[in-house]
């Protein structure tokens, strides 16, 4: 075993640096949320982690038959049936009936209107049973513009749709089938549907969910990482990968992960730091939510009445992961890439965390690694200088993959030499490009691989 300049062992990280470096319980203690729908306090602590029926009224034909004069004046007989038909609105033989020539004097001539006058069925027929079953999807933006297929009938060129209140484009008819586009609406959750025709209407309550437009920002966050362990000073050996998820449905946000426990890019903090942004949270409705990757094991995490949190028994390097259907509240339908974890973690040549002697760590550490191209870099570093109620502070900064950060170790509350330090490097991947069908927001959850190794403080 290796020992210290002062005669101590070097420990195998018994302190279960999973409860700070890897992040398995980053919310607990920092994202401070009571419920569904409560405010994500942050931190990036790897220690906590009308009916309208048009019955137009109907009369039978004019049955008044008229009557021929002939020249002499005296009443003809043109007694014509004159339109005694039951047909709707049609006037059927309403004719003048008799209405001969003068010449013809006896008037019998003409039959006038001797037609049955509303043969036809003429005029409109009665209510008809419209039927609303079904929407798909039946859910959308609250901007509008999504296509929305309805089911039920029967529907005819008269027909006309409301969502929320608010008129829907029909862009497609059939006897059975409507296709829509929503209208744009300022309020969120359930609606009814309301489809009208000129001879009825029906309506089907909370039968479409609008969601607040997320489109440009995040509605999903957390962090999933894989840590492992590097350097031969390890009492025992290496202790084995750490893996942990966190994972977050939000209210649109603009907020990144790393802004939950540091203000921007390229700047440290520590734990205790109270002045991340607020992000609202949700209850989807369910108690697991799955992440499957391209390939291996699917993530199962469960509901801790904020967010859904677990240990998976393996995480893929290098692997995009698929929300699988979520249900609840959400749609029952798959989300692909809502996740992708780097092929590996960050090589650190300063300190050397990978040699076989623990190195010495200054409080204000030169690191250096080779760049990867990710979206951003997080160094964690842990000491044990009695600030914190176990004793072991963490320090966390968020910075640009450019291979080179000095880190800021004035924000510990205390610094102290030959303290053991446990350091963890990680490239970052949180830029996902699938827009998330509910809400078209996209997922900010932070996917990390990260190396952890240990040493002495100056």
């Amino acid at each position: 075993m290796l020992q210290d300049p002062d005669g101590h062992g070097f420990p195998r990280c018994e302190w279960e640096p999973t409860m700070r470096i890897g992040w398995s319980n980053t919310l607990l203690a920092v994202l401070v949320a009571a419920a569904a729908g409560a405010c994500l306090g942050g931190g990036g602590s790897s220690k906590d982690t009308g009916d309208r029926l048009d019955t137009a009224s109907w009369t039978g034909g004019d049955d008044s038959g008229g009557r021929g004069r002939d020249s002499s004046g005296e009443a003809g007989g043109g007694s014509g049936d004159g339109g005694s038909g039951d047909g709707g609105s049609s006037d059927g033989g309403s004719g003048d009936g008799g209405s001969g020539d003068d010449d013809a004097g006896d008037g019998d001539a003409g039959d006038g209107g001797s037609g049955d006058g509303g043969s036809g069925d003429g005029g409109s027929d009665g209510p008809i049973d419209l039927t609303v079953d079904a929407l798909a999807p039946d859910y959308g933006s609250n901007a509008g513009g999504d296509l929305v297929t309805i089911t039920g009938g029967p529907f005819d060129e008269s027909v006309s749709v409301e969502i929320a209140g608010a008129a829907a484009t029909v862009t497609s008819i059939t006897e059975t089938e409507l296709v829509v586009v929503t209208p744009e609406v300022s309020d969120t959750g359930l609606s009814a549907v309301d489809v009208t025709v000129d001879r009825g209407s029906a309506s089907l309550s909370d039968a479409f969910r609008y969601w607040d437009d997320a489109a440009g920002q995040y509605g999903m966050m957390g962090i999933v990482e894989l840590t492992r362990y590097t350097g031969t000073y390890w009492s025992g050996g290496a202790p084995d990968d750490l893996l942990s998820a966190a994972v977050y449905f939000s209210e649109p946000t603009g907020v990144r992960w790393y802004e939950l426990f540091t203000p921007t890019l390229d700047t440290c903090r520590s734990e205790t730091w109270t002045g991340m942004p607020s992000v609202t949270t949700f209850d989807p409705g369910v108690s697991q939510i799955e992440l499957e990757p391209t390939s291996g094991s699917t993530a199962q995490l469960s509901f801790d009445g904020t967010g859904f949190l677990g240990e998976p028994t393996s995480l893929i390097a290098g692997a995009s992961y698929d929300l699988l259907a979520p249900g609840g509240i959400l749609p029952m339908e798959d989300v692909e890439s809502v996740l992708r974890l780097p092929s590996t973690g960050p090589v650190v040549s300063s300190p050397n965390l990978s040699s076989s002697m623990p190195p010495y760590i200054s409080q204000y550490q030169d690191f250096s690694w080779t760049a990867s191209g990710a979206d951003w870099v997080l160094i964690s570093m842990s000491i044990q200088n009695g600030a914190t109620a176990d004793g072991f502070e963490v320090v966390n900064c968020a910075v640009s993959d450019d291979g080179a950060f000095v880190f800021d170790g004035s924000q510990f509350s205390l610094w102290t030499s030959n303290a053991v330090a446990y350091i963890s490097v990680g490239f970052v991947y949180d830029q996902s490009t699938t827009a998330l069908p509910w809400n078209r927001g996209t997922s900010g959850i932070a996917g990390v691989v990260a190396t952890l190794g240990g040493g002495f403080t100056l």
